[in-house]
């Protein structure tokens, strides 16, 4: 007995093939993770992108940079913590940052308030399905050399 395919038939397995590649190019596509690069932008949102960005990929020399030397300066005393310490960064689960809102100080413009959205995603739980989390900050920042610079220790934890 020989199979016989008729015109129809094909049409269906040429539907259902291209849509099978369609899918496999879809989702290898989206695997790779993209890196951000950092900000030159003169804003008040720069150094907190750039910190977190620094901080992230272990880049302690450009994080540094994003903070003014009274933030630098406090991270030294006794009352300092964090990597600009030289202490270990414990920001290595997946996380997210997004800008909600810049707010320049009506009083003093060299002064502005940055608040953030940190989405932090871990893996576990039952059935291995994670969980997620968001937590808002407001990072002040302030004009520094001409540069808009972190004026806190906030280091994205």
């Amino acid at each position: 007995m020989k199979l016989r395919l008729d015109k129809f038939t094909i049409a269906v397995l040429a539907v259902v093939a291209v849509l099978l590649v369609v899918a496999v190019v879809t989702v290898n596509r989206g695997t790779g993770r993209g890196t951000e690069s950092y900000r030159t932008q003169d804003a008040a949102e720069t150094p907190v992108v750039n910190a977190f960005l620094a901080l992230q990929n272990g880049d302690l020399a450009t994080a540094r940079q994003q903070y003014s030397a009274q933030a630098l300066k406090d991270s030294e005393d006794d009352k300092g913590y964090g990597p600009l310490r030289g202490e270990p960064y414990y920001g290595d689960s997946a996380r997210r940052m997004r800008l909600l809102s810049t707010r320049v100080d009506p009083n003093d413009s060299a002064r502005a308030y940055v608040t953030v959205a940190l989405d932090t995603y871990a893996t576990g739980g039952l059935f291995n399905s994670g969980s997620t989390w968001t937590t808002e900050r407001i990072v002040e920042v302030v004009r520094e050399d001409g540069t808009w610079k972190i004026n806190t220790q906030e280091y994205f934890y």
